[in-house]
């Protein structure tokens, strides 16, 4: 049987969940059936590079993302905003054509474009007759107007063959028509979130005090959506009762003292008003609080599976609905996680059974759980088994695969049928 061809279209870069679930799937298709290929929409060097090294082939073709999601938006109050807008709208019509050519060329049987921000150019497959996919990663925003959302929603329902959503609450914001879109969660890679990795191993290796209470928070330092600022605040509650607490903060960088930074009048004037640039923000609460020695931090890690091994608790206190790769990391790492009540997260993290929910923004609420999983280890414990049995249960990378799969023999068929 002749290989079916599959074009992957990716944004961004090599850092986050996205490119790290697309591993997973490409890992556990069947590759005597299907050939993938992997398209840079970025033309990122690290990207290919990153799928290179796991030997797939990798091609390149511009096409700007086009930004309305919980992680980044075109704000419209702003006029850097509706520059963007129209950055982009002018950009559209000359990625396209570099989108159609690459098609025509490379002739794959179906396009998964990984990410809604990428939406815009399904058009560009079904105008040739290929099918193709959206797997929405992010949860879309309404907007100033909502005509953003509207202009979305029609285009996927009009262009894409299919809709897959890493979670429901994903889906459900889409509001797309009846049998368009389904949800298939994030694929866990066991092999490599193993939970039989040696804790204390980790903790050596990563220079962590013996009896420490260590908890984690992979959100790194870019999105405040995923609650940078809420969580150094809870860990500054926690700090003030608790002398042990060591905070693990992979892909988190930042500037140690003022004088590292570059000072321009602009800035001196507002630290003299008490108006702060994010990276000085972010100094203050933490040199203030007395967080800087009990932080762990690193640049970009593909390691994280040992980080999470070397934690007690994992932390994920996303202010903005939005589904964490960590939580479902958390879980296949046997840890519990403490989060805020909010869409994506509360369909894996179970109040009271795989970790602890708190209102959003109720920082005092988030520092309690913590600092209560930190005095309850077996609770903590039972939450981390809980969360293990349901991330096999429903997120392992091999269940996942075989659901993608399942629309690709969908897709494929029903294309050949007509």
């Amino acid at each position: 049987m002749k290989k079916k061809r599959i074009l992957y279209i990716h944004h961004g870069s090599t850092h986050g969940g996205a490119p790290l679930s697309l591993l997973s799937l490409l890992n556990y298709l069947d590759r005597s059936r299907y050939e993938c290929i992997v398209c840079s929409s970025e033309c990122d060097l690290a990207v290919e590079e990153f799928f290179r090294q796991n030997n797939f082939e990798v091609c390149k073709c511009r096409l700007p993302r086009f930004a309305h999601t919980t992680l980044g938006t075109y704000n419209l109050l702003k006029y850097s905003g509706w520059r963007q807008v129209l950055k982009w709208t002018l950009e559209y019509k000359a990625a396209a054509r570099r989108l159609e050519a690459l098609l025509k060329e490379l002739k794959p049987d179906l396009v998964h474009f990984n990410s809604l921000t990428l939406a815009p150019y399904t058009k560009v497959p079904c105008k040739i007759g290929i099918p193709n996919i959206v797997h929405v990663r992010e949860p879309i925003v309404n907007g100033l107007f909502g005509i953003r959302k509207r202009c979305l929603t029609t285009h996927l329902n009009r262009y894409a063959s299919q809709v897959i959503a890493i979670c429901k609450d994903n889906l459900d914001r889409l509001q797309l028509n009846e049998g368009r879109g389904q949800v298939i969660y994030n694929p866990i890679d066991f092999k490599k979130f193993d939970a039989t990795i040696d804790k204390q191993q980790a903790r050596s290796a990563l220079g962590i005090a013996p009896g420490a209470n260590v908890v984690l928070f992979a959100g790194g330092s870019v999105s405040e959506a995923k609650g940078l600022y809420e969580f150094l605040e809870a860990t500054a509650i926690v700090n003030s009762k608790n002398d042990n607490l060591t905070c693990l903060m992979p892909s988190f960088k930042f500037a140690t003292s003022p004088q590292e930074r570059r000072w321009t009048l602009k800035r001196r004037i507002g630290w003299i008003l008490g108006i702060y640039r994010k990276s000085d923000r972010l100094f203050r609460l933490i040199e203030n609080n007395g967080l800087k020695e009990k932080i762990i931090s690193s640049e970009f890690t593909n390691e994280i599976e040992r980080w999470i091994a070397a934690s007690d608790i994992v932390c994920a206190p996303h202010i903005l609905p939005h589904f964490s790769r960590t939580v479902i990391e958390a879980g296949a790492m046997k840890k519990p996680v403490v989060a805020f009540r909010i869409g994506g997260i509360e369909e894996v993290v179970i109040n009271g059974k795989t970790g602890l929910l708190v209102e959003v923004g109720d920082v005092s609420g988030l520092a309690r759980a913590i600092q209560e999983l930190f005095c309850k280890e077996d609770k903590g414990r039972r939450m981390g088994e809980s969360g293990w049995q349901q991330a096999k249960q429903f997120f392992s990378a091999d269940i996942s695969s075989a659901q993608v799969a399942a629309v690709y023999e969908e897709l494929l068929y029903s294309t050949k049928k007509e």
